[in-house]
Formats: C-alpha cells, sequence, structure tokens
C-alpha cells in the first residue's frame, strides 16, 4: 500500500515482480526473522526489532532508539525520487505503524495526535488491540519539539 508518495508499507516481504512494478529502490525490514529478497539489487536494510516477550517498556525503548535513523533514511530516499518500502515485524504489526506516525510526526510537522489520526485514514485496522508504543511516541514528539529536528526540508 502507498502511504504516502513514494513510502509504501507492507506487513510481510513481496516478491520481485511487485516491486519491480511499483519501482521499490530501498527496503527497510523491521524485523529480525524476514530473509532478504533474493536476486534483488536495490539497497535492503535490516532493523533487528525482536520478539521481547511482551516486555512493553523495553520494547519502546528500542523502538525509540530507531525513529530518528529510519525516519531520516526514508525521507532522503523520497526526496532522491525513489520508491521505499517498509516491511512491518511478523511478532507485533504495530511496530509498522509507529515507524509511519513516527515518519509523519517528524516530515509532516504534526502531533502526535494528528499523525495518528492520518494514519487511521490510511490504514484499516492499525494500532490494534490497544496502542502500546505511545510513550515512545511522546518522547519522540518531545525531542522534535525541543531540538527543532523536524524542520529538515
Amino acid at each position: 500500500m502507498e502511504i504516502l508518495p513514494h513510502f509504501w508499507i507492507s506487513n510481510t516481504p513481496k516478491n520481485n515482480s511487485y516491486l519491480h512494478s511499483k519501482q521499490i529502490k530501498n527496503i527497510i525490514f523491521l524485523s529480525n526473522q524476514d530473509e532478504f529478497i533474493k536476486n534483488y539489487h536495490h539497497e535492503q536494510i535490516r532493523i533487528p526489532l525482536k520478539d521481547l516477550n511482551d516486555n512493553i517498556k523495553q520494547r519502546n525503548i528500542i523502538i525509540y532508539q530507531h525513529l530518528y535513523d529510519v525516519t531520516h533514511y526514508i525521507h532522503e530516499q523520497i526526496n532522491n525520487n525513489h520508491n521505499v518500502l517498509l516491511v512491518g515485524n511478523e511478532d507485533d504489526e504495530q511496530i509498522l505503524d509507529i515507524f509511519i506516525i513516527a515518519y509523519f510526526m517528524r516530515y509532516g510537522k504534526t502531533t502526535l495526535d494528528y499523525a495518528v489520526y492520518f494514519l487511521f485514514s490510511k490504514k484499516k485496522n492499525c494500532l490494534q488491540p490497544k496502542f502500546y508504543y505511545k510513550e515512545c511516541l511522546l518522547k519522540f514528539e518531545q525531542e522534535l519539539r525541543k531540538n527543532k529536528i523536524n524542520n529538515s526540508f
């Protein structure tokens, strides 16, 4: 699904024909379990987010550590007119939603609440059954305001 121009998302890896048809140039896997796509001659990156046995506090900390780098990389690729595919985590579907929301907050220059509303308008069944990662996004929002990082255009 194309969530924004040049920014594609999926819960599972796609095959070469799909990637070719959508002209995907970069793939970011938010998982340590998905294998890289064979015979795909563009950049593939892995953010090794693994199952933390329901330790939500630890997950918030680990996800927060990757929000700046991943959102910056996506934005850089979009500015270079490259299509990016962000692939979610098989153990936790909310991780994909968190990175989308963080991107909206940082480069859409919006608040957490508006970024969540925007995601709900684009993607059904997000942040279900409960919003587990609000803590890391609130911290991200505070840092964006404090450091004025979100004016990176």
